[in-house]
């Protein structure tokens, strides 16, 4: 599987059997459609429908296209402000670019459940960061 944002081969970090694939060379994230999800019921938690899901309207960034299906992947926002702008393909997934799930952390910090599943983000990014043990050698897809 391509990276929507630099065309590179993305790698699949894996923690706790939860896979999502990663771009070695920009540091985007995908997730595919219930990963995040995931990543909450493993917490212990639920969280919030609509989240990372709210449709940003007219945005000056162009369009990416899913590595699954190739159609054009949708902004949305995950809060009132508008300020953080998320790919997401209604049938896939959803792309992070470097840097964004970051700024979605910090945006949750405190918020009760999320919280719960941002420390989890937080902790398997920067291991798989530090150490390269949560990185597969074995590439995405194609």
């Amino acid at each position: 599987m391509r990276c929507p944002a630099c065309k590179a081969q993305l790698v699949v970090v894996e923690r706790e059997s939860i896979e999502v694939d990663w771009c070695p060379d920009c540091h985007g994230v995908w997730f595919d459609a219930g990963e995040i999800e995931l990543l909450a019921e493993r917490a212990g938690k639920t969280l919030e429908p609509g989240l990372v899901g709210r449709p940003a309207g007219k945005v000056d960034e162009a369009n990416r296209r899913c590595p699954r299906c190739r159609r054009k992947m949708e902004k949305v926002t995950p809060g009132p402000d508008g300020e953080l702008f998320l790919d997401r393909c209604t049938k896939h997934g959803l792309w992070f670019d470097a840097g964004e799930l970051g700024s979605l952390m910090r945006r949750l910090e405190g918020h009760g459940e999320e919280a719960a599943v941002v420390s989890f983000l937080n902790e398997t990014f920067s291991r798989s960061a530090a150490d390269g043990s949560h990185v597969h050698s074995k590439e995405s897809g194609t």
